[in-house]
Parts: structure tokens; sequence; C-alpha cells
């Protein structure tokens, strides 16, 4: 029996890395969609819409370009996704005391009634949140240097000796 030649290391993460980049990439939509659809929709200043639609659109094409990293092996992929993933935390962070602190930032620009709007803000919130916490774990367990387990590597000095 021909002896199996042993899978890379890399592949043994192959499908950690495709999570992590679905899951990046479902963040990218949700943000581009803000950026490209609710924002140019919403009451907003001129000068604070010249600002948030571009950052936005680009914050969500980032999203893009790191599930394209992830799923090609890249060794930039995954820090990029922790970066994003930062960023995203942070925002939503911010949105989220925002929200609960009665500012609204979500409700204000929303043709909901007031309670649904804070509601559904609420929850986008923590759901990307999440999104971003699991799309950065996998991106990190993905890249990570795979360490060779000592007690798998077998050394029989009576097999080499009796050769």
């Amino acid at each position: 029996m021909p002896a199996s030649t042993p899978l890379p290391r890399y592949a043994h993460r192959r499908g950690t890395r495709g999570f992590a980049a679905f899951v990046i990439g479902l963040a990218g939509f949700v943000v581009l969609g803000v950026g490209a659809v609710v924002l140019p929709n919403a009451a907003l200043d001129s000068t604070a819409a010249s600002w948030l639609i571009p950052l936005t659109v680009a914050f969500g094409l980032a999203h893009f370009v790191a599930a394209y990293g992830l799923v090609r092996r890249r060794d930039w992929g995954g820090r990029l996704v922790g970066y994003l993933s930062a960023i995203g935390i942070g925002v939503a962070a911010y949105g989220l005391i925002l929200t609960l602190t009665g500012m609204d930032p979500l409700g204000a620009t929303s043709k909901l009634p007031s309670s649904r709007a804070w509601a559904e803000g609420l929850g986008l919130l923590i759901w990307m949140i999440g999104l971003w916490l699991v799309a950065a774990r996998y991106a990190f367990k993905a890249i990570r240097p795979i360490k060779p387990n000592p007690a798998a590597i077998t050394y029989r000095p009576m097999a080499a000796a009796a050769i």
C-alpha cells in the first residue's frame, strides 16, 4: 500500500477560513446596505452625509477585501478582519450607548414608530457586534500557526537500529 501524502498544515483550517469569510462578507453586505441605501435617504445634514456615506461604503467594501484575503489564504486577511471587527464593534458599542441613554441615533431618521425603531436599531447593533466577534474569532483561529503535537511524533530507535 503506497504511503499517502499528508495534507499541508493550512488545509486543516480551510473550513474555518471559509466560515470567517462568509460571516465577514455578511457583515459587509449589511454595512454596504447602510452606506449605499439607508444613509442617502436619511434626514442628515449635508456635511455629515458627505462624510458618512463614503466612509461607510468604503468600510463595507473593505469587508469583501478581507473575505477575499481569507479565502485566498493571505496573511493579511485575518489581520484585516480583526481591524474591521474592532472598528465595527467600537462604532456599534457607541451606538448602543447612545441608544440606551435615550439619544436614539437610529430612531431619529426612521419612519417607523419610535419604540419599534428603537428596538430594531438595538437589535441590529447587537447582531452586528455578534457577527464581528464570530468573524474575528474564526479568522484568528484560521491564521494562527499550528504547533506540532509531540505525542503524535513517533520515534522508534529499535526499528532504526534493526535496519
